[in-house]
């Protein structure tokens, strides 16, 4: 409660300082184009130091090729950038150029933070062409274009295909089924037993996740969404009961990790990861970091196999992710222009791309993609590129969650972790985790 009434001071204290200064509104803090056609934007984004360093490379580049635009760069973590832009949309004052995860963009696009682009799209500053329609897509909102996939990614499950032969046991095919999971993961209970191994499992237990995201894969397999495009709850409380019931009569199997096992692993970094100490063989997780797991991994032999289905699934429980660029609809009308250009050369230009490679997912482009990146991309690369060349051909997007669908992952995670733990039945977990989460719907719409 301090945290929030502190933030809600932060708010107000920039806005007071906005109508002293006449700072936000239409010109932002880079200043306005100048009589000589000069213009200087800001631009901000998420991550770690090398990402930094990469994305200071793409726009050093940018720059070089638009001699005119100026970047401000405003890097931060994934936290801090959030944070930041609360305050900064509460201004009237935001980057020029933005990053929008999915997972906030209903906290930003129905309040006209971002620039509609089809005009952009229209007059070829930004381009579309030889893009897959799902990808585009990801970005529409009331059928508008607000956004542009940074790149295409989908879950995927990293397997470590040496022990499973020093097992002795046959690892899942690509396309895996729940009564897979069931049937193979016995098969590997039984052959760490006989190794006394009691710690080790076969995947880990996905239905504890703050992001909800398992889920999301399961009740889309039955043709329902967890949120329509409406923002209202699709799933029915039978879908979540069935689901934690799966997962219960895994955890029993000792096919999954107990409770405790995976609560404390939860949030360790990669290096310490269940699946780095070889406590799990599968581990779900988004096919852009397969060069990752392999490069950090490079004694393991590792596979890529998608997350597991059901028999009689109605559609695919996959769907495009990713984050996305986007244009800050307050800026003036040359900032919002050169903002465009950055991101038609982020995504398009063969000299951005071929820095940006998998970043953040594989590139939307397909023709650059396969002309000016691939040829420069290592196997684990290409691996991934393959894998999501042949999802994206099969999947269809999902809505993006709705406002107060942070506070809904808040609160699933503590109704899967009483569920793991047997402090209640799947069935009471299901029900009270139900309500719950309509009541809080229910409170934002209002």
């Amino acid at each position: 409660m301090k945290r929030k009434r502190l933030g809600m001071a932060v708010v107000m204290l920039v806005m007071m300082a906005l109508s002293l200064f006449g700072g936000g509104g239409q010109q932002g803090a880079g200043g306005s184009a100048s009589e000589s056609g000069k213009v200087e934007i800001r631009a901000a984004w998420w991550g770690d130091t090398k990402r930094h360093t990469l994305y200071n490379q793409i726009v050093d580049e940018f720059e070089k090729a638009n001699p005119g635009i100026t970047v401000v760069r405003e890097p931060s973590s994934f936290n801090d950038y959030w944070d930041k832009m609360a305050v900064q949309v509460a201004g009237g004052n935001a980057p020029d150029f933005l990053c929008i995860h999915p997972r906030f963009a209903n906290d930003y696009i129905p309040r006209g933070v971002c620039e509609p682009l089809d005009d952009y799209i229209k007059n070829g500053t930004l381009s579309i062409d030889n893009w897959a329609q799902s990808t585009i897509e990801t970005g529409k909102f009331n059928g508008k274009i607000y956004m542009l996939a940074m790149g295409v990614t989908f879950q995927a499950g990293f397997i470590n295909l040496g022990v499973f032969k020093e097992l002795g046991v046959t690892p899942p095919s690509f396309d895996w089924t729940w009564d897979d999971v069931k049937r193979i993961g016995v098969q590997v209970r039984q052959a760490f037993d006989r190794q006394g191994k009691k710690n080790q499992w076969m995947i880990n237990d996905y239905s504890i996740d703050v992001n909800f995201n398992s889920f999301r894969y399961y009740v889309r397999e039955f043709g329902r969404e967890v949120y329509d495009k409406d923002g209202n709850i699709n799933f029915t409380q039978k879908d979540l009961e069935n689901y934690f019931t799966l997962y219960k009569e895994l955890r029993d199997l000792g096919v999954v990790p107990d409770a405790a096992t995976s609560t404390e692993y939860i949030n360790n970094v990669l290096e310490d990861s269940l699946f780095a100490r070889e406590k799990i063989l599968v581990f779900p997780t988004p096919v852009n970091q397969f060069w990752l797991y392999n490069t950090t991994f490079p004694d393991k032999e590792l596979g890529m196999i998608r997350i597991p289905s059901n028999k009689a699934k109605v559609q695919s429980g996959e769907f495009p992710e990713g984050a996305h660029y986007a244009v800050y609809a307050r800026s003036t009308p040359e900032k919002k222009l050169a903002a465009a250009k950055l991101i038609n050369f982020w995504l398009n230009d063969p000299r951005g791309l071929i820095l940006f490679r998998l970043d953040q997912g594989v590139p939307a482009n397909e023709k650059v993609l396969q002309e000016t990146v691939v040829p420069a991309l290592d196997k684990f690369m290409q691996a991934s590129v393959n894998f999501v060349s042949t999802l994206s051909k099969i999947t269809t997007p999902s809505p993006n969650p709705p406002s107060g669908a942070s506070q809904i992952n808040q609160e699933y995670l503590k109704a899967a972790q009483e569920v793991a733990y047997g402090a209640k039945t799947p069935s009471q977990g299901a029900k009270d985790f139900y309500e719950l989460a309509k009541n809080i719907r229910a409170q934002v719409a209002k």
